[in-house]
């Protein structure tokens, strides 16, 4: 699996090598089977919910769309005293949230007139403890799930598949080798490896935004 890997990734690196702004950068999703995270917690408001943006087993916020033209938005940490927020509005009520980089901005909704917002204590909720198990993966191996947008690639891996987007510039390859083969070998998943497109400015993978992986710090 090394040698097999290794060498989609020269052949990636060497795609974008003479392209400048990111010469020899590479991408590369880890899917993981399914199954592979059965004991991990889960908890969604319905299986009619989708995560903001992107579908994730980490999402902390998610949307309905309602038959009456409302959304309806639950998130769950809010605040410095967290807990799960939900709020039914119409959809342009929440453009100015910002949901997708956050979900702490669902508190924009208080200034909505004629909103009313359901509160309840994230201590103890079932979101609290899917939260602590990603937060703990993620200290453990540097990298957190992605997720898949709702209207985009259309659940390119299968909805509710566990898989990980990594990148790295040309001199963090190895390292990023490294980190592909261990989280392969402990989970039984698979890899894909995406060059940089230089006239996109980006990588020919699933979705935006892959995680940047760097060396520890000695």
């Amino acid at each position: 699996m090394y040698r097999s890997l290794r060498r989609h990734m020269v052949r990636a690196i060497n795609e974008s090598l003479t392209s400048g702004y990111r010469g020899g950068s590479v991408a590369v999703a880890v899917v993981c089977p399914d199954g592979a995270f059965a004991d991990a917690p889960h908890w969604s408001p319905g299986a009619d919910f989708y995560g903001v943006g992107g579908e994730s087993p980490a999402s902390r916020c998610w949307e309905r769309r309602n038959a009456d033209g409302t959304v309806t938005v639950v998130a769950a940490g809010v605040g410095a005293d967290p807990e799960v927020w939900t709020v039914t509005a119409a959809p342009e009520d929440f453009d100015g949230c910002g949901l997708g980089n956050s979900m702490h901005g669902i508190t924009w909704m208080q200034d909505v007139p004629g909103v009313v917002i359901h509160r309840e204590p994230y201590a103890g909720h079932p979101a609290e403890s899917v939260a602590r198990y990603w937060q703990a993966f993620f200290e453990r191996w540097g990298v957190s799930p992605k997720g898949e947008e709702q209207e985009g690639a259309g659940w390119v891996f299968g909805r509710g598949r566990v898989w990980f987007y990594l990148d790295a510039q040309l001199a963090e390859t190895g390292h990023l080798l490294e980190v592909v083969l261990e989280l392969c070998r402990s989970f039984g998943a698979s890899a894909r490896v995406y060059p940089y497109n230089p006239r996109t400015r980006d990588y020919d993978g699933p979705c935006a935004y892959p995680d940047f992986v760097r060396r520890p710090a000695a």
